[in-house]
């Protein structure tokens, strides 16, 4: 019988597998292209347009976490990444969806492109996936699962951002999506990680968390896949 853990000692463990799982974005093929120079471009806008399907429900998906929680004291921190990806407030940036569309500017896409696309299998699945289990799962579980999704994509991001400006000449305003990334969910991350320490405390809840945290990180890697 498998030794209970605390929650913090959830935490721990977790974040380990998290980082040994393989279907995490930094390992993915893509983003190792970026940061070699071998993606085209044509790939690069392929990509950008199926990620950015994500980017622009995000704003109505942290505001539906907002409004699942139940503790006010966590509450006004999630209020917090509601202005944040709405309106840049933390990082003093425009809301990061914004950034999203500026990016795919700059590589030839029009916002016509990304709002008249046609969803890959992989980025319909995670649409509605994170719909569901907001729908579904207790507001805590769905803030913890953020530990394989939020907590991972900083790195990611930092890595994309540099290899498009050093291997394709981006300008650094044009990638702003990414460096704004590369700080903002590290942020996403603890409050996650804070979350889980505080109500992730069963066998029960555990398991269930575990279980969505690398589903959620298999959809999120399959989007990346073209």
């Amino acid at each position: 019988m498998a030794q209970e853990l605390s929650s913090a000692e959830f935490v721990k463990q977790l974040k380990k597998d998290i980082q040994a799982f393989p279907k995490i974005r930094i390992k993915h093929p893509f983003l190792k292209a970026v940061c070699n120079g071998t993606a085209t471009m044509e790939q690069i806008r392929a990509w950008a347009i199926q990620d950015y399907q994500f980017r622009a429900t995000v704003p109505r998906i942290a505001m539906l976490r907002y409004l699942a929680c139940t503790d006010p004291e966590i509450a006004q921190k999630l209020w917090g990444v509601v202005e944040e990806e709405t309106r840049g407030m933390d990082t003093g940036t425009a809301g990061h969806n914004q950034l999203a569309i500026r990016f795919a500017e700059s590589v030839g896409l029009k916002r016509s492109d990304l709002e008249n696309a046609e969803l890959t299998p992989s980025t319909a699945a995670h649409l509605y996936y994170v719909e569901l289990i907001i729908h579904t799962l207790p507001w805590f579980v769905v803030m913890a699962i953020q530990i394989g999704a939020e907590g991972t994509f900083g790195p990611a991001a930092a890595a994309l951002g540099h290899g498009f400006i050093k291997n394709y000449k981006m300008d650094p305003e044009d990638v702003r999506f990414f460096t704004v990334h590369s700080e903002a969910d590290e942020d996403h991350g603890s409050l996650a990680e804070e979350i889980a320490v505080k109500y992730i405390t069963s066998p029960e809840l555990q398991e269930l968390t575990r279980k969505h945290t690398f589903r959620r990180m298999e959809l999120l890697y399959d989007i990346w896949t073209l």
